[in-house]
């Protein structure tokens, strides 16, 4: 069995150490932590349209080279439900990450030391579903439509604030321990 994973809003808290880097590390940053970026982004294009175009950009450029995708946490039972996947099958890493960004994402995975059987980086915005898996799961609701559709895989969708307004899709799971429960129940 084959168990693909997202990175960024599943394992990587990517919004909280984005929100981070724009208060905290943005040469002069405006950004208070009592303001917009001092709370959970309340939906997918939250941050961008709090901050000015200018540290938009800052925070896809200097941010990656100075560490967006090299810091920051893992999400509560990261490790442990990980392992337990590895258990059940082959975990495989797909993720959408700048170029820019790729040394600092294996960096990052090999310190974090998960059982996984492979990693793919996709730098170009291809489709998820190029890579074939048995169970599949993203918090953005693009990629699980797209993945559901072309691979034939059971697909679940991390439940998180920014993607409450998911339409249809009715496969969520709110951590890495209800994915684990339902593949070992046979998806839904």
């Amino acid at each position: 069995m084959r168990i693909g994973v997202d990175l960024d809003g599943v394992l990587y808290e990517w919004e909280k150490t984005a929100r981070y880097m724009l208060r905290e590390v943005l040469p002069n940053s405006p950004y208070p932590k009592d303001g917009p970026l001092g709370q959970t982004s309340a939906d997918w294009n939250y941050i961008e349209n709090n901050v000015d175009p200018e540290h938009w950009g800052w925070l896809w450029t200097e941010g990656v080279r100075l560490g967006l995708f090299r810091h920051g946490h893992m999400f509560p039972g990261t490790i442990k439900y990980m392992r337990m996947l590895a258990d059940l099958g082959e975990v495989i890493i797909i993720t959408h990450r700048p170029k820019a960004a790729v040394p600092d994402t294996l960096a990052w995975l090999g310190y974090q030391q998960l059982p996984l059987s492979g990693i793919h980086i996709l730098t170009n915005e291809e489709p998820k579903s190029g890579v074939k898996v048995d169970y599949f799961i993203d918090d953005k609701v693009e990629n699980c439509w797209d993945v559901y559709q072309n691979t034939g895989a059971t697909v679940f969708l991390m439940n998180r604030p920014w993607n409450q307004f998911r339409g249809s899709w009715n496969n969520t799971v709110d951590n890495l321990k209800e994915f684990y429960l339902e593949i070992l129940g046979g998806g839904l």
